[in-house]
């Protein structure tokens, strides 16, 4: 497959081929991707995943690499980065409040800033987190203070065969850390509910959260983000630090000494040795406190 087959199938955004992962993820880890289409907007994508489903091609929807670890063999067939659909718009909502549309690939922290800035609250509770705004959907990405499925209005989905379509929260099933999307579906857009309020308290409560991810995760590292699900009733890295793995290593990928559940790329690492340090975590926790953990961190690609 090469870009040209897209040119003709009326794709203009930008292309490029054999598109190294490594650059697009927040690991630095991952393969080429065969082909990398950025579309700009949602009848862009729907093109996108008609045309590959018609075609058979598998399609990979790639966000802001921030909880996603690729195989050392890269990404075959179609991967659609979502950078450039990061547009904002915002409307009167229902009961005095607002709804704040994005599109998919406008990254957390600018709409925590967006609001901010604008004195709107509702999103504080995102503040630091990594990624975009359709990753965020799809993990139902959130804190102790909240969650997506606390604010999220409606989402915007396009489905593999380029049908757009919109759904609710309920719709979708939200839980903890997983979003029910059909099964080959992008999230194209969502909107959230904001209510207008004294931009010095939102500052504040954004600064706040921020202080608090700095002091209790690694920062100028590169990591993928908590690589493993909290079981019910307890923490991933209280678990991970009884067993003494901080700092535990397989090869290049290190457990962080600052936070467990960070599993970190100390410079040059490959996605084997992460998977191996996945590993050797899972088994150790399994067989000293008899829980298994579940990565939350998301895993695609090929194997060399």
């Amino acid at each position: 497959m090469n870009a040209a087959i897209l040119r003709e199938a009326g794709f203009a955004g930008e292309l490029r081929e054999s598109e190294p992962m490594s650059r697009h993820t927040t690991l630095g880890i991952g393969g080429p991707a065969e082909i990398m289409a950025f579309p700009e907007r949602t009848e862009d994508l729907s093109l996108l995943l008609g045309w590959a489903d018609g075609e058979k091609i598998p399609a990979f929807i790639l966000g802001n690499g921030s909880n996603l670890l690729v195989l050392d063999g890269g990404i075959p067939g179609l991967t659609v980065n979502m950078d450039k659909m990061d547009w904002t718009d915002m409307e009167l909502g229902e009961k005095g409040g607002y709804q704040l549309h994005a599109g998919a690939g406008l990254k957390l922290t600018k709409l925590v800033s967006y609001c901010a800035d604008g004195g709107f609250s509702g999103m504080e509770f995102a503040a630091g987190i990594p990624g975009t705004v359709g990753g965020a959907v799809v993990m139902n990405a959130g804190t102790k203070e909240a969650e997506m499925k606390d604010v999220l209005v409606s989402v915007t989905l396009v489905d593999k065969k380029g049908l757009v379509t919109k759904a609710s929260p309920a719709e979708l099933d939200m839980k903890y850390r997983k979003t029910d999307l059909p099964v080959g579906s992008a999230v194209a857009e969502a909107s959230v509910a904001v209510v207008p309020w004294p931009k010095e308290e939102v500052r504040e409560r954004v600064s706040r959260l921020l202080r608090m991810r700095k002091a209790a995760q690694p920062s100028g590292v590169r990591s993928a983000g908590s690589t493993f699900k909290n079981p019910p009733g307890y923490s991933a890295w209280k678990l991970i630090d009884m067993c003494g793995l901080r700092g535990t290593s397989a090869g290049r990928a290190q457990v962080s000494s600052m936070h467990a559940n960070f599993l970190i790329n100390t410079g040059g690492a490959t996605a084997r040795e992460f998977l191996e340090l996945i590993e050797k975590v899972t088994d150790t926790v399994r067989e000293r406190l008899n829980i298994t953990l579940e990565p939350e961190v998301r895993i695609t690609g090929v194997e060399l």
